[in-house]
């Protein structure tokens, strides 16, 4: 329906007969462009009440614009001008006859066609059609009128005010209409953009804007149907940054969440159109492909790793390790299972060296449950204090007198005996137990270290201790608390676990140095830029890795490594201690070649803190071998 759009109130006058044009003339003369008097104005607001119920209103009608014809034709031109100029008419006044044109029936019809919402006048002296016929061919009742010839000119004064203001009314309604249909349409739209916004963000991680776990799974649900519709199967691969916590304490998050970002990125590009890309949170990521393009997709994954991610301060290697599974051809695969699968060999990936790529087989469920069983396990015996510490005695040179003791964890699970720290403390560091379990060893040492205020304490210490920000405070409360003096504990690296990173606990080294603290370098020989680690970290003590003492006894040229290590250590002022010590001859070549401290079987098996004590109060006269 076409509306008026504005107030300019129009009336269209046809007849054929140039008498009845100039009546109508005089008629509005005086209310084309000119003020009604209030007499006037009243007259026709109360016919307007009368004809469309509304209340009178306090300004009389004006009309601005009145146009003349005598043609059917030429009003149906005219209307349809007007509406092209879009100054429409409000009011058309048509005579039934006018011949020999079209009659006013046939020009109501065409004028109702160009312009719905006019109102038309039927002007007539005859009976030739009856009203309901007329509005049968006309439409739309409620907007045409009649009037007899001869007609009085009060009464069509009247019709043509109350008929243009009517029109005038409805426009301004129309109109309000219109502006509030708009702005539900834009409210609308604002709301089905927002509605879209949110469920773009429901599905999109707001740091990387990759896909999340509810984008993923809807993405898998497509690829699922895809390719079982194709033969085909689907990959999932989980990846997570190696080591990404010690970016955040050694870096700060600002400069975590920009590796997130970066690896983010550069997996995209390593996809491509081949698969899609999540962020599930943290450092975890997954990637969803085909089968058929997992190859290829994996090679580009790994690739990636290659630059490091270089900041304007920092340049840190991008390291991650990827579990990753292959689905059933299967319409009704279940991307939690694949998840898990994934997960698990993740787990598997990073227990055999982190860095690399490991696909999911049925048995690597069981080595997961059974880490998980122990760990559980683990955890419990940690807090029902289920553990023990054996210490195994440090003598000097000549293998006469106790210098000092390591502290030897010991575990004896309930269904399965005695497990080696070397099963358990690995599972401890892959599940975030180290914290909890080094507290434990930390405060039993310490108790017991009391006992024996003449030696030194030797503890093993692993570098994922140090990943807490706080852990040198915490290990110097706990000694004022127990009233511990510093210089008799001495806490052992070993250089294989230190190769791994250095500066995330430097700082803390130095405090606990500071503090009167030992330091010993464990396993030397068996990792790689010891030289470095040992100029940086100011160690007390070097101890020789037990592979260099064993091979005394069957390598006749063994001693040159050791002597070297010993000269090294000499150089730098460091203890030199020899472990795996278990014969007589190998005591001999240790002794000859300038050791300072030897620790093996030849002169005890760790034991308990009661035998130590019974040790510790004897002197012992010559060393015994031990089978």
């Amino acid at each position: 329906m076409t509306l008026p759009t504005h107030q300019k109130r129009r009336i269209l006058i046809c007849d054929d007969e140039a008498g009845i044009l100039d009546a109508y003339r005089r008629i509005f003369s005086d209310l084309v462009a000119e003020a009604v008097d209030d007499a006037a104005g009243s007259d026709y607001d109360a016919l307007s009440a009368d004809l469309f119920g509304d209340e009178p209103t306090a300004d009389a009608a004006v009309i601005d614009d009145i146009v003349y014809c005598r043609q059917g034709e030429e009003a149906v031109e005219a209307v349809r001008a007007a509406k092209t100029a879009g100054q429409p008419f409000g009011v058309v006044f048509l005579d039934v006859r006018m011949p020999p044109g079209i009659d006013g029936v046939e020009t109501a019809r065409q004028i109702r066609a160009i312009e719905p919402v006019i109102n038309i006048v039927i002007v007539t002296g005859y009976s030739d059609h009856r009203p309901t016929e007329i509005a049968g061919m006309v439409g739309a009742v409620d907007r045409l009128f009649y009037l007899v010839k001869p007609f009085d000119a009060d009464e069509v004064r009247q019709m043509a005010t109350t008929l243009v203001n009517r029109w005038t009314s409805d426009g301004d309604i129309a109109r309000e209409l219109a502006a509030q249909v708009e702005a539900l349409e834009k409210l609308n739209q604002a709301l089905r953009a927002s509605e879209a916004s949110a469920h773009l963000v429901a599905r999109r991680d707001p740091l990387t804007k990759l896909l999340n776990r509810t984008g993923l799974q809807e993405r898998f649900n497509a690829a699922r149907k895809t390719a079982h519709a194709n033969g085909a199967q689907v990959a999932l691969l989980y990846l997570d940054l190696d080591r990404f916590k010690r970016v955040n304490d050694s870096y700060g998050h600002g400069i975590g969440d920009q590796l997130i970002c970066e690896v983010a990125r550069r997996l995209s590009t390593a996809v491509r159109d081949d698969g899609f890309v999540a962020r599930l949170g943290g450092d975890e990521f997954a990637i969803l492909c085909e089968t058929a393009k997992l190859e290829l997709v994996l090679a580009r994954i790994v690739a990636t790793a290659e630059l490091p991610f270089a900041t304007s301060a920092y340049q840190l290697p991008v390291n991650f390790s990827i579990g990753y599974s292959c689905g059933r051809n299967d319409a009704d695969a279940d991307l939690q299972e694949l998840m898990r699968q994934a997960d698990v060999a993740l787990y598997v990936a990073k227990d055999a060296g982190r860095g690399i790529a490991r696909q999911f087989d049925p048995y690597l469920d069981q080595i997961f449950f059974r880490d998980q069983t122990m760990a559980r396990d683990l955890k419990t015996a940690i807090e029902s204090n289920a553990l023990c510490l054996n210490y195994q005695p440090l003598m000097c040179i000549e293998g006469k007198r106790v210098t000092g003791v390591e502290a030897l964890l010991r575990w004896h699970h309930d269904d399965l005996g005695l497990i080696s720290p070397e099963i358990f403390v690995p599972i401890a560091e892959k599940n975030g137990l180290m914290g909890e379990l080094g507290n434990w060893v930390l405060k039993r040492a310490f108790e017991d270290a009391r006992v024996w205020p003449d030696v030194i304490t030797s503890i093993n210490l692993s570098v994922l201790q140090f990943a807490k920000p706080d852990f040198a405070e915490i290990v110097l409360k706990l000694a004022r608390d127990m009233g511990v003096v510093a210089d008799r504990i001495e806490f052992e690296i070993t250089e294989t676990a230190m190769t791994n990173d250095t500066t995330s606990f430097l700082a803390q080294v130095e405090v606990l140095r500071k503090a009167g603290f030992r330091f010993a370098l464990d396993d030397f020989g068996s990792g790689y830029a010891s030289i470095g680690y040992l100029s940086r970290l100011n160690f007390h003590k070097l101890k020789i890795d037990r592979s260099f003492v064993s091979a005394l006894s069957v390598k006749p040229d063994a001693d040159r490594m050791i002597r070297s290590i010993v000269s090294l250590g000499a150089a730098m002022g460091l203890t030199i201690t020899a472990e795996g010590v278990e014969d007589v001859h190998q005591h001999e070549i240790l002794k000859a070649v300038g050791c300072d401290q030897l620790q093996g079987f030849l002169f005890h098996r760790p034991c308990s803190r009661s035998d130590v004590e019974a040790i510790l109060k004897r002197e012992v006269p010559v060393p015994q071998h031990v089978a």
